[in-house]
């Protein structure tokens, strides 16, 4: 595992970076990580570490906290799925 938080979020920047550019990049890079570590641990992790970061600073630019932040989030999945059915 990555050593400090930096390293963590880092990690998960690089993930996120890959996810958002295409499957085919996504693939390319797991297979990458998978072939340098052996596992891809690391890479869930910096993932959650980034998504910790994100939703810390979203609470504070809305007041809100990480809770209802993550239960609209959770209602707006729900409609978007009711919706697609």
């Amino acid at each position: 595992m990555p050593d400090s938080d930096y390293d963590r979020v880092r990690l998960g920047i690089e993930a996120m970076t890959a996810y958002i550019s295409g499957n085919a990049l996504m693939t390319t890079y797991m297979r990458e990580r998978r072939d340098s570590d052996g596992n891809l641990d690391q890479v869930a992790d910096g993932a959650t570490a980034l998504c910790a970061l994100l939703l810390n600073q979203m609470a504070h630019m809305t007041g809100k906290s990480e809770q209802e932040i993550l239960q609209e989030i959770a209602r707006g999945l729900n409609r978007t799925e009711q919706r697609e059915q």
